[in-house]
């Protein structure tokens, strides 16, 4: 066993059936949740049959989740994450076909699904529709996921505030779900798990009741199947007016031992939060930005890069100290936090100055062609680093302006482009 699984699901107080299901299969490292649309026919098979697949198809990739645990590179990790999409998507193809059958043609069923697969150190998630994934860390709960609802959406928009999606009476609509057609958009994700770890996937009938805080503290300080329990009797004790599902995941530390030796993620993850270029970026969003990053370590004196070199990295200093350099002019330092050579993500530009270490550094290396996939993969991310990406260069540009300035005997050897990116 790779995980501990612990899950319920409970009718509520007003439903007079349960359309909700989940799977705990800790041999595959998978658990899922899945909620049966009450608007629809037979949510209860639904939610039934996506799981069911689910499960059936990760079965059948036993063989590549053995290679990815065996050797976890770039490629065995997009492969991993391949077949769970294509889990889902099959699922999604078999309660549409399901739906057809029973209810005729033009007959609809649907449901949510959430689900979680360990392999080796990595956690790979799928979502699709109201449900939730939550990831307690330390001691801080993060949701990983987003809900595909009319009221979310209209709160992306700014067309409404918090309080009114709290109180929205649409707030059941969903705009994401499998079976509805035969094929769906899924949201996934990958990141690499840490020591202590622990997550929670839920259905709305649990997470409209309780908040981020309390899941965290159910999940830190009773744990288990408590944990569960608890949870479930909370929301039934607010209403329980739908169906309740959770199901909780606990890590086993001998299988989190076969990390690579970069280090936790948390600590990757906590360096970018300290840079401008995430500043705004969700934890979910972290994660994602985490996976493309590499550590590095160089002593003092080393040339990172020369000038006329072909820029195709971005460093973030994690802690040392570098200067950007023009023949003996320093022109810009880099210390903790900051970041240097982010053009490189723009066009490929040659180097216009001397990267050097002039202590013993740390980095965090987000390559070209890796931070270009990452915003392919996510419409809204790239948009957030593009528009911090733009106020950095902005910044770089009126302070390098205004040296010159203040300087007229570098404004006849320095250009505007020599900038602190290098």
């Amino acid at each position: 066993m790779q995980v501990e699984t612990f899950g319920a699901s409970d009718v509520g107080r007003t439903r007079s059936a349960n359309e909700d299901a989940f799977v705990l299969a800790p041999d595959l490292g998978l658990v899922a949740v899945a909620d049966g649309m009450g608007g629809f026919q037979r949510g209860d098979v639904a939610s039934q049959v996506a799981v069911n697949v689910l499960v059936e198809a990760i079965s059948a990739s036993s063989a590549l989740l053995g290679a990815y645990r065996a050797d976890p590179t770039d490629r065995s990790r997009g492969a991993v994450k391949a077949v769970l999409e294509a889990a889902v998507q099959r699922a999604c193809e078999e309660v549409y076909a399901a739906g057809v059958a029973i209810t005729g043609q033009g007959g609809r069923m649907g449901t949510t699904l959430d689900a979680l697969l360990v392999v080796g150190g990595t956690a790979f998630i799928a979502h699709v529709g109201d449900g939730r994934i939550y990831l307690l860390r330390g001691s801080e709960v993060h949701q990983l996921t987003e809900d595909h609802s009319l009221v979310q959406q209209q709160l992306k928009e700014g067309l409404i505030t918090e309080e009114q999606a709290r109180t929205a009476r649409n707030k059941n609509v969903i705009t994401r779900a499998l079976g509805v057609l035969p094929s769906v958009q899924v949201d996934s994700l990958h990141f690499e798990l840490d020591l202590g770890d622990k997550l929670l996937l839920c259905s709305d009938g649990l997470h409209r009741y309780v908040g981020m805080r309390e899941l965290g503290l159910a999940m830190l300080k009773v744990g288990g199947e408590a944990a569960v329990r608890q949870l479930v009797d909370s929301a039934n004790g607010r209403g329980g007016r739908d169906n309740i599902t959770c199901v909780v995941v606990e890590l086993r530390e001998a299988e989190l031992q076969r990390r690579a030796p970069e280090g936790p993620q948390a600590d990757h993850i906590a360096v970018l939060r300290r840079v401008d270029l995430f500043a705004v970026c969700t934890y979910r969003e972290l994660l994602a930005a985490s996976q493309i990053t590499a550590p590095r370590a160089v002593p003092a004196g080393t040339l990172l890069f020369a000038e006329g070199e072909a820029g195709r990295e971005c460093f973030i200093v994690v802690q040392g100290l570098v200067e950007l350099r023009k023949g003996q002019t320093v022109l810009a330092r880099a210390a903790s936090g900051d970041y240097f050579g982010e053009l490189s993500f723009v066009d490929s530009p040659k180097r216009s100055a001397d990267a050097i270490a002039v202590e013993d550094t740390t980095f965090l290396i987000i390559e070209r062609d890796r931070f270009l996939q990452l915003m392919k993969q996510d419409a809204e991310l790239a948009v957030k680093l593009t528009w911090q990406l733009l106020r950095h260069v902005a910044a770089q540009l009126r302070a390098t302006s205004e040296k010159l300035v203040a300087e007229p005997v570098l404004a006849d050897t320095l250009s505007l482009d020599v900038l602190k990116d290098g």
